[in-house]
Formats: C-alpha cells, sequence, structure tokens
C-alpha cells in the first residue's frame, strides 16, 4: 500500500514546487519597481511657491492676481482728508478702487500727547486691511516738541531724530503689513514765515522717503505761479479757466483745489491699477501653462 502511494506523493510534491515557483515569480514581477514605467495620475505633492509680481507690495500684489478691488486708504490731517475727498471724486467710478477715509484732522507727529498717530493707524489696519496708502501730514508739525518735559526746537538735530523715528515707524508697520505707502508734501503757503517751515517740514519728510524708498509726491510746482509765487487761483484742469484754489487761511485748498493738487496721483492709480491687471494676468496664464500634468500610474 505505502508502494502504491508513493507515486501519489510525488506528484502532489511536483504541483506544490509548481505553485511556489509561480508565486515567487509573481513577486519578482510586481514586486520590483522600475522608475521609468511607473507613473500616477495625481497632482504632484510638492507646494507651488505663491505667484508674486516682482516690485510690487504683496497686498497690492495679491490683488492684481486674484482680481479683487484694491483698497486705498489716505491717512493724514485736515489736508489728508482734503486730498481723500478729492481722490474719491476723481476715482468713484473706477470699480477696481475702493477707497477708505482715515484721516483724522487737527493732528501730527508732533502732538503725540494727544493722539499718538502709530497705534491709531495700527487700529485702523487691523479694522481694515488695505493695499496702497496715502499719506499726508505736516500742517500742524511745524512746532517744536516737548521729550521728557523739556522744550525741543523745531527742525533741531533732537527733534529731527524723534519726528524722524515717529515717521519710520508708521512706515515700516504699513510695509509689515503689506502695504504701498505713498507721501504727498505741503503746498505752497501765504506766509513767508509759515512757508518757510512748511518748506523745511516737506524738506524733511522727502529725505525720510528717499531712505525708506518711499514715492514723494511734491505739490508746491502744482500750487505756485509760473514764477514759483503763492496763488490763490489756479486753472482748471478740465477747462484751463481760473478758479479759487485756495482757502482764506492761506494755508488749505479748497475742495477745488486739492481736486488740483491730486489730478496727477488720481491718474498714476488708474493706470499702475491697469498695469498689474495686465501685468497678473499673463504671470497667471505663464503659470497655468507651466504647471505639471502629472506623473503616470503604475502598469499592470
Amino acid at each position: 500500500m505505502p508502494k502504491l502511494l508513493a507515486p501519489l506523493r510525488d506528484r502532489f510534491t511536483m504541483v506544490a514546487l509548481a505553485i511556489a515557483a509561480a508565486a515567487l515569480a509573481l513577486i519578482l514581477v510586481f514586486g520590483r519597481s522600475n522608475p521609468i514605467e511607473a507613473r500616477t495620475t495625481l497632482p504632484d505633492a510638492t507646494p507651488q511657491a505663491p505667484a508674486r509680481l516682482a516690485g510690487v507690495a504683496p497686498n497690492l500684489s495679491d490683488a492684481a492676481l486674484s482680481g479683487r478691488q484694491v483698497h486705498v486708504g489716505i491717512f493724514g490731517d485736515s489736508f489728508g482728508d482734503g486730498i481723500w475727498w478729492a481722490l474719491d471724486q476723481q476715482l468713484r467710478r473706477e470699480h477696481d478702487i475702493q477707497l477708505h477715509r482715515l484721516a483724522r484732522p487737527s493732528t501730527g507727529f508732533t502732538s503725540y500727547g494727544h493722539l499718538n498717530l502709530l497705534e491709531d493707524i495700527r487700529a485702523k489696519l487691523d479694522r481694515q486691511p488695505l493695499d496702497v496708502a496715502i499719506i499726508s501730514f505736516g500742517a500742524n508739525d511745524t512746532q517744536g516738541i516737548s521729550v521728557d518735559g523739556r522744550p525741543v526746537r523745531y527742525m533741531s538735530d533732537e527733534w529731527r531724530r524723534v519726528i524722524g523715528a515717529r515717521v519710520d515707524a508708521i512706515v515700516n508697520l504699513l510695509r509689515e503689513r503689506g502695504v504701498q505707502v505713498y507721501w504727498i508734501g505741503l503746498p505752497r503757503m501765504r506766509s513767508a514765515s509759515y512757508e518757510e517751515k512748511a518748506r523745511a517740514l516737506s524738506g524733511f519728510f522727502a529725505e525720510r522717503m528717499h531712505a525708506l524708498a518711499v514715492p514723494f509726491i511734491d505739490t508746491v510746482a502744482a500750487t505756485s505761479d509760473t514764477e514759483g509765487h503763492y496763488v490763490e487761483r489756479l486753472p482748471n484742469p478740465r477747462t484751463g479757466r481760473m478758479m479759487q484754489a485756495r482757502s482764506g487761511d492761506g494755508i488749505h485748498m479748497t475742495m477745488n483745489g486739492y481736486t488740483i493738487l491730486t489730478q496727477g496721483l488720481s491718474r498714476y492709480l488708474k493706470r499702475r491699477v491697469a498695469a498689474l491687471r495686465a501685468e497678473a494676468a499673463r504671470l497667471n496664464a505663464r503659470q497655468a501653462s507651466s504647471a505639471p500634468a502629472g506623473r503616470r500610474a503604475p502598469s499592470a
């Protein structure tokens, strides 16, 4: 009987060996990795760096690339308020631009005992993020300050150091928030003594903006006659007819005057936003065309 079962056992052994050999072959075929043939349809897991327009403040770049409105805040004293009004009149039909009235009359860098501009602007940015900030201070700053109870003379070295630090802090805050900054200087003044102080202050602001690489808009030429003198009336930018441009105090502008003061800036903002939109469209198109198509899935 054992002799009769021996061939059967040999046959089972051969079958088992054949199955084992087939399993080993399957492991060798399907278990090895072939980098040439292996493909996947999953998207590339490597995150791409977010697009950014070169030389443009982060928030402004984001607005252009995403297609959302550009939020422009106007900070300052009463001059800032007038500039906001004039820009609003000229840009209200520009749906790509949203203006925010953030100026506060009777404020300045020399009156921090009354209002700390840095904290005031920080609070406003917390409530309303911006892409662009337009700043116009100075009408209340042609005076000395008090430091630790000591009087500090206007435009002295210590005055320049203290006020310069306050100016720099505001610009740095805006930049930390990703905002593009523009600074507007004071116009020509009627009083000779106040004009001298205003020119010194605008020169000081211009120096600080140059050091900080912030565009400074000089308004003296736009508010003077052909000989560089103070004038009450200036030509209407649309008709060329003379109109009242200065208020009775010889310092502030009329509403027409603020329009003259800002007509170049309003044109610039419209052109700038349109150019950034076009540049963003080109960048988005390039990124879309160069996006990886994915890797092929493993074949059987």
